[in-house]
């Protein structure tokens, strides 16, 4: 998950240093690189690298880059796009047409493309790549489409066209035509990326969430709808939807990816977790803890929510060590149980000889759970451990996760659960058994489908029910058969 941002604010002295605070309040998005470009009359220039933002940019060449008087920059934090973090896949990236071309373009984009081959075959003669990283092909296409067209709003509705079922995306860019460097940003149809925008102080200022508006003393003016493209130019900016669809944001990311400050569809995400641990409390009612404790950082807003539904105290018991490194990024399931355990220390003093309610987002594979968090409460002396847990059961992978191939399915924990079993057949209750079996606790208790959608609203919920925003005929065939299965069996 790419944090992106894009500015736009010409005579601009402190433009560069904007960019870089609005693109540093997304860290929570990546630190495996970062990049930064700007665009001025003459051109555009890119400084990227690998690290966290404050170890690739620093004042100096903030101070460079500004005294290049730009009128617009884009920013953006990333995770690996591949298993070693390379600087040529880092973003922004510059497309590099084989032909002439008047336009140069530099983007950045958070997001996926499923099944690029074709398209990479069909630009293959007109451009070159450079990189293993899928933004440089939408790139390539949006060249493409503003060669033939124009910097207009029917570049980025080929676009979204061309894009339609197989991509999600929220992107900016910055495109000079030799006299002026433009500022667009675009998402895909189904709104499925979290994107933004708001005027501040003049400056247009984009981003994947609003805690970078709020860095620059500003608040959202707008979440973008699925298709909406703003176009930024000397002769001021307009934003247009150039397609209606129904839109799939997706839920998981206001659940667990997103900063706890930023908005997700009009509603604070603490809050969205918050009301999420007092759902589980309406659905499960008692609890035996003592008192409930967060598994950090992601279980806060939930367990908030448990707290005040019960009247327990809330302690953070459970804490996150200097050490920890974000293991959902391994994918090998021994070395992910190694590292949890390093992530994780726990207050002996308060979990000794107590039964606790622990909170926390979401059981994707597990091994967290199993290997840190739950390993380190018992170990402190815990008695009983109930594990609330704000989503519910995930069936399915995500769509970024199918190039794995069946292994990305058979790790979660649900499919775990149920080896030698059918899971869709199963009620919560008896999921909610098999789970707490499986990771080592003496209870586990989901949030269900219906609950989460009372907090969060509609939107894409691929993990649990495969509302994907990604058409059928992209599906791997392993993935149809699971999913014909679901709805064969399913207990609603």
């Amino acid at each position: 998950m790419d944090g992106i941002v894009g500015i736009y604010s010409p005579n601009d002295k402190e433009l560069v240093n904007k960019t870089f605070l609005a693109t540093g309040a997304c860290q929570h998005r990546g630190k495996a690189c970062t990049g930064i470009a700007i665009g001025n009359g003459k051109g555009i220039y890119i400084y990227k690298g690998l690290g966290r933002i404050a170890e690739v940019i620093d004042y100096s060449m903030i101070k460079i880059f500004q005294d290049l008087d730009p009128t617009a920059a884009i920013g953006n934090i990333g995770y690996t796009k591949r298993n070693i973090a390379e600087k040529t896949n880092a973003e922004p990236i510059e497309i590099f047409p084989k032909k002439g071309s008047k336009y140069k373009l530099v983007l950045t984009m958070d997001g996926y493309l499923i099944k690029e081959d074709d398209l990479k075959a069909e630009l293959a003669p007109y451009y070159g790549f450079h990189t293993e990283n899928k933004t440089e092909i939408i790139g390539a296409l949006l060249h493409k489409y503003v060669n033939e067209v124009g910097i207009n709003f029917e570049a980025g509705e080929r676009l979204v066209d061309k894009l339609h079922g197989r991509a999600t995306f929220a992107l900016t860019a910055l495109i000079n035509d030799g006299k002026e460097t433009f500022l667009i940003s675009l998402n895909d149809d189904r709104a499925f990326e979290p994107f933004c925008y708001a005027l501040i102080d003049g400056s247009f200022v984009v981003s994947s969430e609003s805690c970078s508006h709020r860095r620059l003393h500003g608040m959202l003016e707008k979440e973008y709808d699925g298709a909406e493209m703003t176009i930024c130019s000397s002769n001021g900016y307009e934003t247009k939807r150039l397609r209606n669809e129904f839109m799939m944001p997706d839920i998981f990311q206001g659940v667990y990816y997103g900063n706890v400050g930023s908005l997700f569809r009009g509603k604070e995400i603490f809050q969205l977790r918050k009301e999420l641990g007092l759902e589980l409390i309406d659905k499960y009612k008692t609890s035996k803890a003592d008192f409930v404790i967060p598994n950090p950082d992601s279980g806060w807003g939930v367990s908030v929510g448990i707290a005040e539904g019960l009247e327990k105290s809330l302690y953070p018991a459970l804490i996150k060590l200097p050490q920890a490194i974000r293991t959902f990024q391994e994918g090998e399931r021994n070395t992910r149980s190694q590292e949890v355990g390093l992530k994780f220390g726990g207050v002996d003093s308060l979990l000794k000889g107590k039964n606790i309610a622990m909170g926390d987002d979401s059981i994707v594979r597990g091994s967290v759970s199993e290997g840190g968090s739950v390993w380190v409460v018992y170990n402190a002396g815990a008695s009983y451990l109930e594990f609330w847990i704000s989503y519910g059961p995930m069936f399915f992978p995500s769509f970024k996760e199918w190039y794995r191939g069946p292994e990305c399915l058979k790790e979660l924990a649900v499919q775990r659960a149920f080896m030698n079993d059918n899971p869709y057949d199963k009620s919560l209750d008896e999921i909610n058994k098999a789970i707490s079996r499986r990771i080592g606790v003496d209870e586990v208790r989901f949030n269900s489908l219906e609950r989460i959608k009372k907090v969060a609203g509609d939107g894409s919920f691929q993990a649990l029910d495969a509302s994907y925003p990604i058409g059928e005929e992209f599906w791997p065939d392993w993935l149809k058969k699971e999913v014909e299965k679901y709805y064969n069996y399913h207990i609603e």
